[in-house]
Formats: C-alpha cells, sequence, structure tokens
C-alpha cells in the first residue's frame, strides 16, 4: 500500500479520486483545522490536524468533537459557532467526527508501520523491544479511564500490525490469508503482564476461530509448537465439525516466523491452563 499523507490512505478506501466521501472527510479536517485555530483547545499552535501523529491526542480530539457535535445538534454552545454559516451541515451530519476518527486510523496504521519497522530493525529481545515500544507510545502511562482505554486500543493495534508482518498476514495453524479474520493472540493475556504486551514472542497470528479457541484454553501448542486439544473438548465433541475444525489440527506444527518466534516460556503458562 502506497500512501504518504492522509489523503492516500482515504483514497485508498475510497479509490475513485472523484469519492464524495473522501472529499467530505478532507473538508471536514480543514473545518476543524480553522476552529482549532479560534480555539486552541489542545494547544495545536496552528498545526493541521492532518500533521499529527500521536495516536493518544487523537483519541482525546475525537471524543471532544463527538461532544462538542452532540452539543451543536441540540442547538447548546460549542465551538461549531465559530464556524461558518455555510459549513454547519458537517456537524449536523457528523462529518467532522467521522473525519477525525478516520484520522485515527489513518495515524494508527503509521504507528503500526513504525513499530514493524522498529520490530525488523531491532537486535534487542522480545522483551527488550516490547520494553521500549511501550515507552515510545505511552501505552503503560497511568491515565484517565478513557486514556487507559484508548491506550489499550492502541497498543491491541500496534501489537497486531507487528503479528501480521512476522507471519506473513497468514494464520500460522490453517495458512488462512485474509487479513480481516486474523486476530493477534497474546499469549500471556494483556491484562495479566504488562512488560509482555508488545512482545513479539508474546503472540501467534491466528484465524478467529482458534483465536476463539486458544484464548479460552480449549487449545494450545506444545514444546516443538505442535497443536494440543483440550482432553474435555475431545470428551465433549464428536461432530464432523469438530473433526474437521479441530481433530484435523491436532498434532500440526505451527508456521514459525523468521525472528521473534513464540516463547516457550509464555507457551508453558498457557498450557497449564489447558480445560481438562
Amino acid at each position: 500500500m502506497n500512501i504518504h499523507s492522509f489523503q492516500d490512505y482515504l483514497h485508498s478506501a475510497y479509490p475513485s479520486r472523484n469519492s464524495r466521501a473522501a472529499q467530505s472527510y478532507i473538508k471536514a479536517i480543514s473545518i476543524l483545522d480553522e476552529l482549532f485555530r479560534k480555539r486552541d483547545v489542545f494547544d495545536l499552535n496552528n498545526q493541521s490536524l492532518s500533521e499529527i501523529r500521536d495516536p493518544l491526542l487523537l483519541s482525546k480530539i475525537i471524543d471532544y468533537i463527538a461532544e462538542e457535535e452532540d452539543k451543536f445538534r441540540r442547538e447548546e454552545e460549542s465551538i461549531f459557532d465559530l464556524g461558518k454559516s455555510t459549513q454547519t451541515s458537517y456537524p449536523k451530519k457528523r462529518f467532522c467526527t467521522a473525519a477525525i476518527r478516520r484520522l485515527g486510523e489513518y495515524v494508527d496504521y503509521l504507528c503500526g508501520e513504525e513499530a514493524t519497522e522498529i520490530m525488523r530493525d531491532s537486535a534487542l529481545s522480545g522483551e527488550r523491544l516490547s520494553s521500549e515500544l511501550l515507552a515510545k507510545f505511552h501505552i503503560n502511562k497511568q491515565g484517565t479511564e478513557k486514556e487507559i482505554l484508548a491506550k489499550h486500543r492502541i497498543g491491541q493495534n500496534l501489537f497486531r500490525a507487528m503479528l501480521l508482518k512476522l507471519y506473513h498476514k497468514r494464520c500460522c495453524l490453517t495458512d488462512i490469508d485474509i487479513p480481516e479474520v486474523l486476530r493477534a493472540s497474546h499469549i500471556i493475556p494483556w491484562s495479566e503482564r504488562k512488560a509482555t504486551r508488545l512482545n513479539p514472542e508474546n503472540g501467534l497470528c491466528l484465524s478467529a476461530t482458534y483465536d476463539a479457541a486458544f484464548d479460552q484454553h480449549l487449545i494450545s501448542f506444545d514444546e516443538d509448537f505442535r497443536m494440543i486439544l483440550s482432553p474435555m473438548l475431545k470428551e465433549r465433541y464428536t461432530s464432523e465439525a469438530f473433526k474437521t475444525h479441530f481433530r484435523k489440527f491436532e498434532g500440526k506444527a505451527i508456521t514459525l516466523p523468521s525472528i521473534y518466534a513464540p516463547s516457550q516460556e509464555f507457551l508453558e503458562t498457557h498450557r497449564s491452563k489447558l480445560v481438562v
């Protein structure tokens, strides 16, 4: 994907250069830039929103614009009162919130690309790489409940970008290569150990069904990275669907990435919780 700007990102989502949606989003960002020049709520100092690369800051701006649009639609005082009378259709139709959310997605994409480049060029262990990325993107810092939720989303996006890169956008078990159904599965859950949150050795790229089974400890992987099934699963299910989607893969080794293979220490912890 050859993306160098927010406009490129929009046009990749809406391929026609004459797409009304893409043009509306670009115009909405321009309107917001004008409003923030009049009321600099976030100390942008005339910086265009499209130039921001901080996903947490954009998350705050998204929440703010959504609230201001709600006020405007209720005919309450809002930042949109500072805008031109000919542009009222944008907040009325929520184009401004939609546009800033699209911009947030673009910045998430850029951060994911940056994280994968750091990972690719790094000689660090998975643990030290995770520490570096967590610090760079301020993932583990304390904040408000909204900020913590935003950091969780940002961190999950970074982790997904790295895992998809490592596994060449394929499920390591089934070889499914449809990104929309692939998941970046944490071996040690996000909530259980902060230090492993962005450690690529703490991840597997699995399609949605196997990610769900892995998360519920119905499947795991042995010392040779072969899939093992929960005893409960084998005792309770005998259908053809079970045989096709689970029995078939029992004992099958996953495809390992060339760097940052999943940690056997983490997998051992996961195996110990297999449902019996």
